[in-house]
């Protein structure tokens, strides 16, 4: 299965994140794997998990929280089309069974 992450972003110009097998961390940190810059983002905020067929969105924030399809949330599996929001930014799930997206 393939994941991405599309940024819907203002002006029309998605910007697209690819999930890899295994974990994938989002957050202001350097060290991330999707690096959102903005103080309203904690270090690691939330993380991906990518195994089985399976996306698992878990929360890492207890202060700020991730949201998913508008509802905070502590570990949800994801869908196609859901939302995933890391403080003012939107996320959109795209899922592919052809593997992964770049």
């Amino acid at each position: 299965m393939g994941l991405r992450l599309v940024m819907e972003t203002r002006d029309g110009s998605d910007r697209y994140f690819p999930v890899r097998e295994g974990r994938n961390v989002i957050g202001r940190s350097n060290r991330c794997d999707v690096r959102i810059s903005l103080p309203s983002v904690s270090s690691s905020h939330c993380e991906i998990t990518l195994e089985n067929e399976r996306a698992r969105l878990v929360n890492l924030d207890e202060i700020l929280g991730t949201l998913h399809n508008g509802q905070p949330v502590e570990e949800v599996i994801l869908s196609k089309d859901d939302i995933v929001q890391v403080g003012p930014v939107r996320f959109r799930v795209e899922l592919s069974a052809d593997g992964p997206m770049d």
